[in-house]
């Protein structure tokens, strides 16, 4: 029992330390950031709202949306989800694993929510129950990816599958897991690599509205640093964009490969980096075929490494038999894994990434979730398919070649032993061909020939009867 109740208060701990860490960081930065936008700007001293502010974007960062003036904020800072989930999963190895820390961290999760609730101006979207179910989700996804590693229960589960499932069979299903993960992590590569092109292409038009808006150096540092908590989101847009889909800006910009327009967008900096349609149609081709080239490239990776499938031909004597056909049905249930993970994985990311920033025609910003997905898992099915059909074309040629040449040197095998031709070459060699052909043309006299044609009828031994 004192055992249980330690392991809740560490729980309870787990929960405090994460929470404490985020918020106070978060606010120190808050109460900065408005106290060098009051000092340039001038006006009242906006330092007086960063406990509230604090509070409000705690939440957000957990999909609590909340409404300041004219501004409708429901775009979630993934930055800021990704560090808490971070923090609670670092105090949580450092603290508590269990269930019953998990329980009291929980509960102790859920009663700051709360406080945070009550203690900010602003006005929330959410009810209560909803807040409280979205911060349970941040919790129980950072204290879990920490607990699951190292759990005895999920060690036991694991050492039931492992003596239930064939070891061929799990292989395929971990193979088929790891290809949707890189997959995921090349695609949301490039999009960070996207949004580097696009910050070192057009900052200069960040500038200009930095110029516009009158807005001193620390405040623009400053305002640079916090549109840094909605990276994750704007690489997530890049991946949309690159491959096809696009993204939106509401109701007053559009942006695609195609197409790079905005109407009297607010006067927002970080909105001066948005791209510009691509001209050459050539380099579109190439952006929107990544998909498909990685899908190729990893699904070979996949068939052939010895951490994959580890597809192998065999000797020269090997025979098509029914493990060769079974060693190419395991990579294509793998492939269905690693599509159908893809999908839904891609699908997620797209829908937390959306929001908005107004309460009209900003009310929706980022892409279509369906045609996004689309745009990333078809080209991708396309490139699993074409790995796995190259690698059964491949194994296919190379049993074609053997074949062959087993015929080629069987037949001429078969010239070289027959008799006739060694006779022939044997008499070709050995015999003069003038006394061959006299001695073959000189007919037998008749006493041979009547000896040879006489009937022997023996009776005995060594007698021969008339």
């Amino acid at each position: 029992m004192i055992a249980r109740l330690k392991s809740l208060l560490r729980g309870v701990g787990t929960a405090a330390a994460a929470m404490a860490v985020f918020a106070i960081a978060l606010g120190c930065f808050m109460a900065l950031m408005l106290l060098v936008i009051s000092m340039e700007e001038g006006g009242d001293n906006l330092s007086s709202h960063a406990l509230s502010l604090t509070a409000a974007v705690v939440l957000l960062s957990q999909g609590s949306g909340f409404t300041v003036g004219p501004v409708r904020l429901t775009l979630i800072p993934l930055l800021l989800t990704m560090l808490l989930i971070a923090l609670v999963r670092a105090f949580a190895q450092r603290m508590s694993c269990d269930a019953p820390g998990y329980v009291g961290g929980l509960i102790a999760w859920l009663m700051l929510d709360g406080l945070f609730r009550g203690g900010t101006s602003v006005e929330l979207h959410d009810d209560l129950l909803v807040t409280l179910g979205k911060g349970a989700l941040v919790f129980s996804i950072g204290y879990l990816s920490a607990a699951v590693p190292v759990s005895l229960t999920v060690a036991k589960i694991a050492q039931w599958i492992r003596a239930s499932i064939a070891q061929r069979l799990r292989a395929t299903i971990r193979t088929g897991v790891m290809t949707a993960v890189l997959l995921i992590l090349c695609y949301l590569s490039a999009g960070l690599i996207t949004v580097i092109v696009w910050a070192a292409r057009n900052h200069a038009a960040m500038a200009k509205l930095f110029d516009l808006l009158a807005m001193g150096t620390g405040s623009r540092i400053l305002t640079t640093v916090a549109c840094m908590a909605w990276l994750p989101n704007l690489c997530i847009w890049a991946v949309s964009w690159l491959f096809g889909a696009g993204f939106s800006i509401g109701d007053l910009g559009s942006f695609t490969l195609w197409i790079g327009q905005s109407t009297a967008l607010p006067s927002i900096p970080v909105f001066g980096l948005l791209p510009e349609a691509v001209g050459d149609q050539m380099i579109r081709a190439v952006l929107v075929s990544i998909p498909l080239a990685c899908g190729l490239l990893v699904g070979m990776i996949a068939m052939w490494s010895k951490r994959g499938f580890a597809m192998r031909v065999g000797g020269a004597n090997s025979q098509p038999d029914a493990e060769l056909v079974m060693s190419f049905a395991y990579p294509a249930g793998g492939f269905c894994i690693s599509c159908a993970l893809l999908s839904v994985a891609s699908s997620l990311l797209f829908v937390v990434s959306n929001g908005g920033i107004g309460k009209d025609r900003l009310a929706h910003m980022g892409v279509d979730a369906i045609q996004s997905t689309q745009s990333v898992g078809r080209p991708t099915a396309l490139g699993l398919l074409a790995a796995w059909l190259l690698s059964l074309v491949g194994v296919a040629a190379v049993f074609g070649i053997r074949w062959a040449s087993r015929r080629v040197r069987g037949r001429g095998a078969s010239d070289t032993d027959d008799p006739r031709a060694d006779t022939a070459a044997t008499a070709t060699q050995d015999v003069p061909a003038t006394g061959l052909q006299q001695e073959s043309t000189t007919p037998a006299s008749k006493e041979e020939q009547d000896d040879e044609h006489e009937p022997t009828n023996t009776t005995g031994a060594g007698i021969r009867l008339p």
